[in-house]
């Protein structure tokens, strides 16, 4: 419903739902509700005309208005938002706890019994965790999870990629969770030495918000996928490849594997199957120098990629990596159309590009 102090003239502001941090954009025509609907924001709303203050949250900043006249009492005595009644004037800011970003899963935490710890190749160890019975971790292929390391008083979470895709989708055990861990520091030596000594560990799942769904790919439909995976980063891409392979057999997918060496490529037969297996996978391994052991491509994995694409703009890339690797894989093939609206890293959460970007 339009209101008339908003007019219908296209100008969009970011409404941003604090403390979760999530954000949409609303038309100066539009609802804060019903632009959260349309964007598939998860927000409370019920009776959607400003009486049963379901969807109410307490301002920030910003100006509103209202296409009913509940809305400003309640703004100007309470300093409280209806939602569903409130038109955006401007960049508002809300606090509003029950507001999460589309697809949003609720992290648990769990006690997982520790099956094995099994050593692959080049320090790498595969680990599966058992969930207990009756509550199979809930996540999509992609996400990570917080491992708990140590006693109470000196618990540590750390963060690791789930390598498996949800069992109900590839048909293993539903309860059971992959992870791949590089012993490449003292740090990730203590895990995998706690990791072998442990009955059981306790997860805390999931994480992230790079990851695949039917939505998705619903939301791509024919285009390619390109998975960047940089050493162990391979796990979380193993989980992405995974889904698609699950959910959208025919899409077309390149993997992008790079090592330094051909030790670093843990699970040397697994890519290799899906390539046999799907005539739409395409698997690249790439060391970044040539070697004597090494019959393959070589150089940096943008220079791999530009060998096979020149127009980059109808793709999707997935890369698991360093924030150097990410960023200037995106540096680099900028030019060929590549951006970060089609490009999906854990590395933009934490990481800000003009730290390591050529071109800032």
């Amino acid at each position: 419903m339009s209101d008339p102090a908003n007019p219908k003239d296209g100008r969009t502001h970011r409404i941003t739902f604090q403390p979760n941090g999530v954000t949409i954009r609303c038309r100066s025509d539009q609802t804060i509700a019903d632009a959260a609907l349309e964007q598939r924001v998860i927000l409370p709303v019920s009776c959607e005309n400003g009486i049963c203050h379901v969807c109410m949250g307490e301002r920030l900043s910003g100006e509103l208005g209202f296409r009913n006249e509940l809305g400003n009492p309640i703004l100007e005595q309470d300093n409280q938002v209806l939602c569903c009644v409130a038109f955006p004037k401007s960049d508002v800011e809300i606090v509003m706890t029950d507001v999460f970003a589309p697809d949003h899963k609720q992290p648990a935490t769990l006690a997982c019994q520790v099956q094995s710890v099994e050593l692959l190749a080049d320090d790498v160890y595969r680990v599966i965790l058992l969930a207990p019975a009756g509550k199979a971790p809930d996540f999509w292929a992609g996400q990570y999870l917080m491992l708990h390391i140590g006693n109470d008083a000196n618990e540590e979470q750390l963060p690791y990629s789930i390598a498996s895709a949800p069992g109900a989708l590839t048909g293993k055990e539903p309860r059971e969770i992959e992870l791949h861990i590089a012993a490449n520091s003292d740090k990730a030596n203590e895990v995998v030495n706690f990791l072998q000594q442990a009955v059981i560990a306790r997860i805390t799942v999931p994480a992230g918000d790079c990851y695949i769904n039917q939505h998705f790919l619903d939301q791509r439909k024919g285009q390619p996928l390109l998975m960047v995976a940089a050493g162990s980063g391979f796990s979380q891409i193993k989980a992405l490849i995974e889904a698609t392979l699950a959910l959208d057999p025919e899409r077309e997918i390149h993997l992008y594997w790079s090592n330094r060496a051909a030790v670093g490529f843990y699970l040397p037969e697994l890519p290799q199957s899906w390539q046999n297996n799907f005539s739409n996978f395409h698997y690249h391994p790439i060391i970044q120098q040539h070697a004597d052991d090494w019959n393959g491509r070589a150089g940096w994995i943008y220079e791999v990629i530009h060998e096979d694409f020149d127009d980059l703009t109808n793709v999707d890339m997935f890369a698991c990596g360093s924030p150097n690797m990410v960023f200037g894989t995106l540096d680099q093939l900028e030019p060929l159309g590549l951006k970060e609206s089609n490009m999906h890293s854990d590395v933009f959460a934490y990481a800000n590009r003009a730290d390591f970007s050529a071109n800032s």
